[in-house]
């Protein structure tokens, strides 16, 4: 869905294309990125720190040495359970891009596999660019935020994460401008400054699944002003996904038995009710119904 809403003709199987791989990646979701970025999303998020580094390579050392006491060949993905280790260990591993996951809806396997050959410090510095084009203006404490994760919090930001983030936007100081957004200081990379400040809304409505790209970002007021919108958006239970029209977050969606049931924040014009039907029959989900309810709830701030 997160492909769909970015790149016109996903089928539904376009992410088991070969040219991609599956990732347990930042803010603890498996990401889907080409094979070329593996190191990238994967030891780009490697501490610095030399204690913290060397306990994610001996969860990747346990983890290989799990897989070959319980089978032959290591082209076979193991279950969790299989491989005799918990998942916040095969978690930690996985930075190393040795240990990939692979999920497909409910079920989860891991492989061992080659890691990448490229350096962490390279890796690193890509990503925080990979972030700023995707989110930015940001901070060193959302990078932190939104790379972070691996020892098992998800809430803020370590103290070393926070470090590790502090010293990444250090070393880019030549391709980074400061700007002002909502009063505070934040970053952007200076390659994309003008195509910042000439951006114009897009009228178009784009239907974007729970935990997607664009919602990952820490300053959730900034993209929700309204706190109770907010909470419906990210509750502390299942997320939804979030209803984007001509640029502006207005709702929520979820799918249920086939059925999509969207629920907007303000009165919608009956075009763009057209639109988001629409878009619901294009979802690239095999064997999916297509039938919209829209809930009709107070919509009060």
């Amino acid at each position: 869905m997160a492909l769909h809403a970015r790149v016109k003709d996903v089928s539904p199987s376009a992410w088991k294309d070969p040219q991609f791989v599956q990732i347990w990646g930042p803010r603890g979701a498996v990401y889907v990125v080409p094979r070329a970025d593996v190191a990238v999303f994967t030891l780009g998020r490697l501490p610095r720190n030399p204690v913290l580094g060397a306990e994610v390579r001996a969860a990747a050392e346990r983890a290989s040495r799990a897989f070959r006491s319980r089978q032959n060949s290591l082209e076979r993905a193991l279950s969790e359970r299989a491989t005799g280790l918990n998942f916040r260990e095969l978690r930690i591993a996985s930075i190393t891009g040795a240990v990939r996951i692979e999920w497909d809806g409910a079920a989860i396997s891991w492989r061992i596999v080659e890691p990448p050959t490229e350096e962490p410090e390279a890796a690193r510095l890509e990503l925080a660019r990979r972030f700023l084009r995707s989110v930015g203006p940001s901070t060193p404490k959302e990078f932190a935020w939104w790379t972070g994760g691996w020892s098992g919090s998800f809430v803020s930001a370590t103290r070393g994460e926070l470090s590790d983030a502090q010293q990444t936007f250090r070393s880019l100081e030549m391709e980074l401008i400061e700007v002002e957004l909502e009063g505070q200081k934040r970053w952007v990379l200076r390659a994309d400054r003008s195509r910042l400040e000439r951006a114009v809304p897009v009228d178009t409505v784009r239907l974007l699944p729970a935990g997607d790209p664009y919602l990952a970002s820490q300053d959730r007021a900034l993209l929700v002003p309204q706190p109770r919108f907010r909470s419906e958006l990210w509750p502390k239970s299942v997320w939804p996904g979030a209803l984007m029209v001509n640029c502006e977050l207005v709702g929520t969606w979820r799918r249920q038995v086939g059925r999509v049931t969207v629920r907007a924040w303000r009165p919608l014009e009956s075009e763009v009710k057209d639109a988001v039907e629409h878009e619901v029959s294009r979802m690239p989900i095999e064997s999916a119904t297509k039938e919209v309810r829209w809930s009709t709830g107070d919509m009060s701030p």
